[in-house]
């Protein structure tokens, strides 16, 4: 059974703009989440982070936030993946 917000989703995701805006929101929040959990899997802190990669602490916070709008620069990912032993990979998707 699908929830109101599902159903409300549903109902919006039509509309072209809505959709741009949903999967932006969508892309930042997988971004943010995978982060944060290659980040604790290496049990690396936030500060930790930041000092590798050149950067404050509270980069890295608005970085991991899900609710932060700014979508991160390819050289910060970049950055961020080379500290955390990792290869950034981007893809364009239909």
């Amino acid at each position: 059974m699908k929830s109101d917000l599902d159903k409300q989703i549903e109902k919006h995701v039509r509309d072209k703009e809505f959709k741009m805006y949903f999967d932006r929101a969508e892309a930042k929040r997988k971004i943010a989440q995978e982060i944060v959990l290659l980040r604790k899997a290496q049990h690396v802190s936030q500060a930790q982070l930041a000092k590798e990669i050149n950067t404050s602490q509270q980069v890295i916070s608005r970085l991991e936030s899900p609710r932060d709008k700014r979508m991160p620069s390819l050289d910060l990912l970049d950055r961020v993946a080379r500290a955390l032993k990792r290869k950034l990979v981007i893809s364009l998707q239909s």
